[in-house]
């Protein structure tokens, strides 16, 4: 299996984004303890380890490049044997001044890779916060580190013709591109203005189809949730991102307090114990079995939709509104008649170069 851990190295942030499902700068500022994390850890791989399990960890935050370097080295360095097919990652917002420290730390236990998130009017406060978060992604490429962006899907991001947003992120250079859907989560709560419907989403995301087949965009960059969906009726891989239906089985988020969830976006609302707790009581526990299950459960109106047997339900924290859902129905429909009715649906290697 292909496990993973969000490693929260703090919980605040020096940004206050309006969809964050964290709470920016109202989150607790506090570190992580490296050391008993790290314990932690090692108590899962005892009790739990599979052969053929990987296991990635993502610093995490708030912005974990807050947190002291040296803590994060020290939780590498104290995990990175456990399992013999380990990755290191970290999503950080890169406003702020990049040091040596960061690029050791960067090309060393990260593998040379880093995610940052961009986002139309509601992440930087100022231009001078947006040139600084620019500038630093381009050294980032110029230093030949692998860039993964990642934008949610917001009112204001609907608002922006698809090919103008793909033409953007193809001439700032960046090698891949994972677009995020709202859930009600941490700040998100309090701006329910922000989120699109899932109408106007799924139109959306309809009409970025309709211009990466007229643009012929596929080979600018990996967009990663179009070719999730993609590959679904390309390559018959029906469980990739979103639409994977057992995070709660596959994943754990550690908190800077030391509580543990499963999900990250539900993480400040929802833990299901605390690393101190015993390994089996956590696994175990009524709260994790109960998100379990409400994960592998789906809405009765799944099971009537023509596209049920690609989508799966889709991920199960996205809201309903009325009786739509918030999966990319449209397109996957307008796939389903291309595949079915063979009319010219292409595969990607013949794009992609």
């Amino acid at each position: 299996m292909n496990r993973m851990i969000y490693v929260k190295t703090t919980e605040t942030c020096q940004l206050n984004c309006k969809h964050c499902f964290t709470n920016g700068i109202n989150g607790a500022k506090i570190y992580f303890n490296p050391h008993k994390t790290a314990d932690w850890v090692k108590r899962l791989h005892t009790e739990a380890y599979k052969p053929n399990d990987t296991m990635h960890f993502e610093f995490h935050g708030g912005e974990p490049f807050l947190a002291p370097i040296s803590h994060m080295r020290k939780f590498y360095e104290e995990t990175k044997d456990l399992w013999p097919n380990s990755s290191y990652g970290i999503t950080s917002n890169f406003v702020l001044k990049i040091t040596d420290e960061h690029m050791d730390f960067i090309k060393g236990p990260l593998g040379n890779r880093v995610g940052t998130s961009w986002d139309p009017k509601i992440r930087f406060e100022n231009e001078k916060q947006e040139k600084l978060w620019e500038n630093n992604v381009r050294f980032l490429l110029d230093q030949g580190v692998t860039v993964k962006l990642f934008i949610s899907i917001t009112k204001d991001t609907v608002n922006i013709e698809p090919i103008e947003l793909l033409k953007w992120v193809k001439e700032l250079g960046v090698q891949e591109m994972a677009l995020e859907r709202l859930t009600g989560n941490g700040n998100a709560l309090l701006h329910p203005e922000i989120f699109p419907t899932n109408l106007e989403q799924d139109a959306w995301f309809l009409k970025m189809h309709e211009q990466i087949i007229e643009y012929d965009t596929r080979h600018w960059f990996d967009n990663e949730f179009m070719e999730t969906i993609y590959n679904k009726f390309e390559t018959g891989f029906l469980k990739g991102g979103t639409f994977c239906r057992d995070c709660e089985e596959k994943l754990y988020t550690i908190n800077a307090d030391g509580t543990l969830s499963g999900c990250p976006n539900a993480a400040p609302e929802e833990q299901f114990g605390h690393i101190d707790d015993d390994i089996k009581s956590l696994i175990n526990s009524p709260r994790r079995i109960k998100n379990i299950a409400c994960e592998r459960s789906r809405d009765p109106r799944c099971y009537e939709c023509p596209v049920f047997m690609y989508c799966g339900g889709d991920c199960h924290q996205l809201a309903w509104q009325g009786d739509i859902c918030g999966a990319p129905k449209s397109l996957m429909k307008l796939l389903k008649v291309e595949k079915h009715g063979n009319n010219g649906w292409y595969n990607k290697t013949k794009y992609c170069r």
